[in-house]
């Protein structure tokens, strides 16, 4: 089974998935793409990481939207290939990436991943206005590259996608909660993900 925690830096995402990967007993997972370009290349993880962070320069400064959606949307499709048995909370999945590189032209992209299923058993997607989170990131990290950039959302048609395509996913405001208060939320959550697939999966959730 795999959960995904959702949003843009400074709402929240890695606090709760690392909380809820201990609650829940799952393994808590960041950049799939590591793990994938480990298994191609039979490196280390270290060098998967180079190979990546060379990969992603290249997409980004093509500014080619289908080459980038592509990239990540395989990614997702062969982390669900990969997980096989495992129970993993996944920190940034699909619905993160949807709101990062959702355009018109890569819509097609996306249907596919989701039909090799690539969202996975369910997402919490957690948002906070532009304002809480610079200072959540300023807080974390004065020096974090993200501030020297305009921090501004870029969600496109998301809640509508999502909901058009009938996605499992649950949104938490976490403009007014402190992490524990954003925990016991989404625990109540993740124990109904967890009751759904138990009901419609013959594997048994370990």
């Amino acid at each position: 089974m795999i959960i995904s925690i959702d949003g843009y830096d400074g709402t929240g995402k890695t606090t709760l998935a690392k909380s809820l990967a201990k609650k829940f007993n799952f393994t808590y997972l960041e950049k799939p793409a590591i793990l994938m370009l480990k298994e191609k290349y039979l490196c280390s993880y270290e060098e998967a990481e180079i190979i990546l962070q060379e990969i992603e320069k290249k997409l980004f400064s093509s500014k080619d939207k289908v080459k980038i959606a592509k990239f990540y949307c395989e990614t997702l499709v062969w982390l669900k290939k990969y997980s096989n048995s495992r129970n993993i909370i996944l920190d940034r999945g699909f619905l993160t990436t949807y709101a990062v590189i959702g355009y018109p032209e890569t819509e097609l992209i996306f249907d596919d991943c989701i039909k090799q299923g690539g969202f996975f058993d369910g997402s919490i997607y957690l948002t906070a206005n532009d304002e809480t989170r610079v200072k959540r990131i300023f807080e974390r990290n004065p020096t974090d590259p993200d501030l020297k950039r305009p921090v501004k959302w870029h969600e496109n048609n998301l809640e509508e996608y999502a909901t058009s395509r009938h996605l499992n996913y649950i949104k938490i405001n976490t403009e007014n909660l402190n992490p524990n208060q954003v925990l016991q939320k989404a625990i109540n959550i993740v124990q109904n993900f967890i009751s759904n697939f138990k009901n419609n999966c013959d594997r048994p959730l370990e």
